[in-house]
């Protein structure tokens, strides 16, 4: 039986209905997925960038602690109390994991910076590693001490010079100014107001 045009109509409409229906259904499923990818996206992209900004202020309060703990721990104070088994050598295993305890998270932090961050993100983020490296250069660099100097670090311990004091503040600042220019093109890229992220002493 032929169809007439009156029956192809009954036909098509509802047809046409149904694939209009089926397709609007299909772009709303597939723009809510979207948001929700652009969401989880951004979420990953704070999370990391938080974690960046917050482990590397940890990471240089940990090398500021390394300065410490080789000031206490040499001279002749140092050696009386291991010769007396008032306290155990340094055992340089365990400094190296006390170390990693900060270099991983921060790390961590930088990976997730590589892959969720835009690429002004990461080249920001990888100054704020070179910064951190930069810290710690100038904890554990120093010039050895000669003639008197080094017979008084023997006895009273190994103490930061003037050169290396300036040279940790330098370090320290600049890893202040790298934390700043990466947190202010977070804030830009994610279109946050701008705001004074310096207190005006650390300028």
């Amino acid at each position: 039986m032929l169809l007439t045009p009156l029956n192809w109509l009954f036909v098509a409409v509802p047809l046409a209905t149904a694939l209009t229906v089926a397709f609007a259904a299909f772009a709303g499923v597939v723009y809510q997925q979207r948001r929700t990818d652009r969401r989880e996206a951004a979420a990953a992209q704070s999370r990391a960038s938080v974690d960046l900004l917050t482990q590397s202020l940890l990471f240089a309060q940990r090398a500021r602690a390394l300065l410490l703990t080789v000031q206490v721990r040499t001279g002749l104070s140092e050696s009386r109390d291991v010769l007396l088994h008032l306290r155990r050598p340094v055992d340089p295993m365990e400094l190296h994991d006390w170390l990693q305890q900060g270099t991983r998270p921060l790390y961590d932090a930088w990976s997730s910076t590589w892959v969720s961050s835009s690429p002004a993100l990461v080249t920001r983020g990888n100054a704020v590693i070179d910064a951190c490296t930069g810290v710690l250069d100038a904890v554990s660099e120093r010039a050895a001490a000669r003639g008197p100097a080094r017979l008084r670090e023997a006895i009273v311990g190994r103490r930061a010079d003037k050169d290396q004091e300036a040279r940790l503040r330098a370090a320290v600042h600049a890893l202040a100014v790298a934390r700043r220019d990466y947190a202010e093109l977070v804030r830009t890229e994610t279109r946050k107001n701008p705001a004074e992220l310096f207190f005006r002493a650390a300028e």
